[in-house]
């Protein structure tokens, strides 16, 4: 597994948490628990599992519209039929696509989706009056919503 600085497991999200407030790029402290912290310390650092977590979500979901689906599942069968077999077999769902970030991905994996997806996510304060700490998530993606598997893609 990579490593980042000291002997720490890479972030998956390394480089792309941004603080909403400030505007400052993020810092990953790998300490127990790993969390995402503002380098000015303008809001409470975020837990990195569940940063990740609800990142990949978003990611997944994002990249595996049904239409696009539709269309890889058919170059995985062409492939197939070549006798070229992917090391993970195009989700039938984007829930399916959720499921395999969360247990199929390692980090490397996540962390490459990830950057081919996202030029970066912001961090903003739980809405007011909310009572949750959760943060709000605001994403700068990479490639159009509309559709992110288009014949050239594939």
């Amino acid at each position: 597994m990579p490593t980042g600085t000291r002997g720490a497991r890479a972030a998956v999200l390394e480089g792309r948490v941004v603080c909403g407030v400030c505007g400052e790029p993020c810092l990953y402290a790998p300490a127990a628990p790993a969390v995402y912290r503002c380098r000015a310390g303008c809001q409470p650092a975020a837990a990195a599992a569940g940063l990740e977590r609800r990142v990949g979500r978003a990611v997944m979901e994002r990249l595996y519209s049904p239409g696009g689906l539709a269309r890889m599942a058919a170059a995985q069968e062409l492939l197939h039929v070549l006798g070229i077999e992917l090391a993970h077999p195009v989700p039938v769902s984007p829930r399916h696509a959720v499921h395999q970030w969360s247990n199929d991905f390692d980090q490397d994996m996540r962390r490459s989706t990830v950057s081919d997806a996202l030029l970066a996510v912001v961090l903003g304060p739980p809405p007011p009056g909310d009572g949750g700490e959760e943060v709000r998530l605001f994403f700068a993606w990479r490639r159009s919503r509309a559709d992110t598997h288009g014949p050239e893609t594939i």
